[in-house]
């Protein structure tokens, strides 16, 4: 463990987890017992008083053994609000040559009754993703973070994942690999392997959560998930894959909940149509079909279908045959298991 990196989540002040020690992955893992007897002596008390008063410390210690030690802690802190959400920490021998700080990115969401969210991003987020800092955050919300930078294969993964987190606000972490795409219009785009640890805390005002994330960097993308509870890796995969071989129609996954889209096929672009601001339909639908379009979408039963006019770049509308499935649907409205409205739902473009 010598001049190695630790990282600590603290999303929750009851309860943290080990993420990492090194190049080592952990999944919210007991500190006290992965840590050896000589990070015990001289990293557990730094910690503790960290996540009482987060404040940097650097400082030297001659341990019993006799040999002087370099102690340091960098508490990261959420970018709205200051709240502790991470620690790093790590010691080394008094003189030696202390291993790279690790980039550790926090993110702030603050949601609103009504649903709004206010987002904020730290400084090392903005140089994971390779963005230079120009507000608090890059993105306006949700949607538009999955469409511009997730990989196709995991956006609806990362979309199921913390709409659960935000539905249930239970406080429990959740841990989701994913991946992202850089350098966009580059010759050769960067695709760079990330793990996200969160958690949704109810706010103080009625109706408001907060959800805090960490996000770091990892060798790769484990071939499932950490937390299954909160989403299906494999079903995400698969589903990514199926949107890849559409060639003569278009198809997009659609959260009912807000009318935004999520994930649409490669092909969206090739047909002509325009692109979805964040993710929100309205714009992109006739006026005068926007509420058959919701109506075939919220009662996603494939043998029903109309006719939707779509916008397209050149300003021209132009006439789709409209299909939708949640993929557990038979001749009744699809329902999940509670007896409420599927909320994802899978819609296909037919051109006429």
């Amino acid at each position: 463990m010598r001049n190695q990196w630790v990282l600590v989540e603290q999303l929750n002040r009851d309860e943290s987890g080990l993420l990492a020690i090194g190049s080592e992955t952990f999944a919210g893992a007991s500190v006290r017992k992965n840590l050896d007897a000589l990070g015990r002596d001289l990293l557990l008390e730094p910690l503790r008083a960290a996540a009482q008063v987060p404040r940097p410390t650097d400082c030297e210690v001659t341990h019993r053994n006799g040999t002087r030690y370099r102690i340091i802690v960098d508490p990261i802190l959420s970018p709205l609000t200051g709240t502790l959400v991470a620690c790093l920490a790590l010691y080394a021998e008094a003189g030696d040559v202390v291993a790279r700080r690790p980039k550790v990115g926090a993110t702030e969401w603050r949601i609103a009754a009504d649903g709004g969210i206010e987002t904020a991003w730290n400084d090392d987020l903005h140089e994971i993703y390779e963005l230079p800092r120009t507000g608090p955050s890059p993105v306006a919300g949700m949607n538009e973070w999955i469409s511009r930078f997730v990989a196709p294969e995991d956006r609806a993964r990362m979309k199921v994942t913390i709409d659960a987190s935000i539905s249930s606000a239970n406080t429990r972490r959740y841990l989701v690999p994913y991946r992202i795409v850089t350098a966009r219009g580059m010759a050769v785009p960067t695709v760079k392997n990330l793990q996200a640890c969160g958690r949704v805390i109810p706010g103080v005002e009625p109706g408001t959560k907060w959800l805090r994330a960490i996000t770091r960097e990892v060798s790769e993308v484990p071939a499932c998930p950490v937390t299954p509870e909160f989403g299906d890796y494999e079903s995400s995969s698969l589903l990514r894959a199926a949107f890849d071989l559409v060639i003569d129609r278009v198809l997009m996954a659609v959260d009912t909940a807000c009318w935004q889209t999520f994930m649409v096929s490669d092909n969206w672009g090739r047909f002509g149509l325009e692109r979805a601001r964040d993710g929100y339909l309205e714009p992109v639908v006739h006026p005068g079909d926007y509420q058959l379009f919701q109506a075939i979408v919220a009662l996603p039963v494939p043998a029903r279908r109309a006719v939707v006019r779509f916008l397209h770049a050149d300003g021209r509308y132009r006439p789709y045959t409209v299909t939708a499935s949640t993929g557990r649907c038979g001749a009744a409205p699809a329902e999940a298991p509670n007896g409420a409205p599927e909320r994802y739902v899978v819609v296909k473009l037919t051109p006429e």
